[in-house]
C-alpha cells in the first residue's frame, strides 16, 4: 500500500485531521517498508481524534490479508509501565504484545510466529504526557526513567522474552529474542498544561510577537479579539520546558499536534463517521420500531453546542446529545413527537427539539 492508499482507508474514520493523517500514512508506510524511523508523537486535547487514530490503524491491518503479520497492535498507557514504588519495567508491554499475538494466532501458535508478530507490531502509548520529568516544578523521577525505558526500545533493543506455548494442550515457555527496532511507535497525551505554557511565552512583552487580530459585532458592540492557537505558536522547546526530555523525543521523526474540531468537522463526526453517536442511537430506536431522523439544522446546533467544550472535543458531542435523546429512550411512546409512521413510528429531531433539550438541562443545573 502507497502512503495514498493508507490515507484513504484511515479517512473513513478519522474525520478533520488530514494534515495528522499524512504522517500517520508516511509512518505506517515505513513500517511495512521495514524502515528504522517513523515514529510519531501526538499531542491533542482529548476528543480531538488520537485513540481514533489507533483503532483506525487496527481496522487497516485486519481489512488487508497482505498486512497479517501487522496486526498485532496494542494500545496501553505510560503510567503502566510503573508500580506503585516508582520501579520502572516495560514487561507489561511485551506481556500485552504477547496476549495480543496469541488471540491473533490463536491456540497451539508457534513461538517463532509469535515472536514475529511481537516485533512487527504498532505500539500505541497513550497518556505519555503523565510521564513527564517535571511535576509542580519539580523534578519527576518516575517520569524521567520511564522516558528512558521508552526511549531504549524506540530506538531498538533486542530482548530475550520467554513465550508461552500450547503444544498437545500443555503450556510450556520458549525464549526467543524480540527486536523492537521493528516495531512502530505512536505515542500521544494531551499535554493539557502546554496550551497555557506556549500562551504565556507568546504573550510576553519581550517575545516580540503580535497575536492577529479581527474585529467582529456581538452584543451590539464591536469588539477586538486576538487569536492564538497552539499549532501556529508551537516549538519543540516547549516540550522540553514540559519535562519531556530531549534524548525522548529525538526517537520520533515528528511531534505533531491535532487541530481543534471545528462545529463543521463535529458534525460530520456526529453524523457520518463508522461508530457516530446518531447513528448509534438510530440502532437503538430500531428495537422500539422508531425511525429517527434528524434536520442539517438541528444536527449543526448540537454541533455548535459541542464545538464550546474545546477540551474534550467530540466526546462532548454525546454529552449534548444525550441532553436530548434521553428523555425519548425510557418511555418514547408516551411523547407527541414520536409519531404513527406507517407499520411503525418515526421521530424526528429539529433545531427546535435541541432548544428545548439544552434549556431544559440548564435549567436542571
Amino acid at each position: 500500500m502507497t502512503p495514498l492508499n493508507i490515507f484513504g482507508e484511515l479517512g473513513r474514520d478519522v474525520i478533520g485531521q488530514e494534515s495528522i493523517l499524512r504522517y500517520v500514512s508516511v509512518a505506517i508506510f515505513k513500517h511495512l517498508q521495514g524502515e528504522l524511523f517513523g515514529n510519531l508523537l501526538l499531542i491533542g486535547n482529548s476528543g480531538t481524534g488520537k485513540t481514533t487514530i489507533m483503532h483506525s490503524i487496527e481496522r487497516l491491518y485486519a481489512s488487508q490479508d497482505e498486512l497479517e503479520k501487522y496486526r498485532n497492535v496494542v494500545i496501553i498507557n505510560a503510567n503502566v509501565l510503573a508500580d506503585e514504588e516508582g520501579n520502572v519495567d516495560t514487561t507489561p508491554l511485551l506481556a500485552r504484545l504477547e496476549e495480543r499475538a496469541q488471540r491473533i494466532l490463536g491456540s497451539g501458535a508457534a513461538a517463532d510466529d509469535i515472536a514475529s508478530l511481537m516485533e512487527n507490531a504498532t505500539v500505541c502509548i497513550d497518556e505519555v504526557d503523565k510521564i513527564s520529568g517535571l511535576v509542580g516544578g519539580k523534578p519527576y523521577v518516575t517520569g524521567i526513567n520511564i522516558q528512558q525505558a521508552l526511549l531504549t526500545l524506540i530506538e531498538g533493543e533486542k530482548i530475550l522474552y520467554p513465550i508461552t506455548t500450547t503444544p498437545g494442550g500443555k503450556g510450556r515457555r520458549e525464549s526467543r529474542t524480540i527486536d523492537s527496532s521493528k516495531m512502530l511507535f505512536l505515542c500521544a497525551g494531551a499535554f493539557e498544561t502546554l496550551y497555557e505554557q506556549v500562551f504565556v511565552r507568546v504573550t510576553s512583552p519581550r517575545s516580540g510577537i503580535k497575536l492577529p487580530k479581527t474585529t467582529v459585532y456581538e452584543d451590539g458592540r464591536v469588539k477586538i479579539r486576538e487569536h492564538f492557537t497552539l499549532l501556529d505558536h508551537f516549538r519543540l522547546e516547549d516540550l522540553f520546558d514540559f519535562g519531556m526530555h530531549p534524548q525522548f523525543l529525538s526517537r520520533f521523526d515528528n511531534s505533531i499536534i491535532l487541530d481543534d474540531l471545528s462545529t463543521e468537522t463535529l458534525q460530520k463526526i456526529f453524523l457520518d463517521t463508522r461508530d457516530s453517536v446518531f447513528q448509534t442511537s438510530r440502532e437503538f430506536f430500531k428495537k422500539y420500531s422508531i425511525e429517527l431522523e434528524i434536520t442539517q439544522q438541528a444536527a449543526r446546533r448540537i454541533a455548535r453546542e459541542a464545538a464550546q467544550n474545546r477540551r474534550i472535543g467530540a466526546r462532548a458531542l454525546k454529552t449534548v446529545y444525550s441532553q436530548i435523546i434521553k428523555p425519548f429512550e425510557f418511555d418514547p411512546y408516551s411523547r407527541s413527537e414520536v409519531v404513527k409512521n406507517g407499520d411503525g413510528y418515526k421521530l424526528e429531531i429539529d433545531e427546535e427539539l435541541v432548544r428545548k433539550g439544552l434549556l431544559r438541562s440548564e435549567e436542571a443545573v
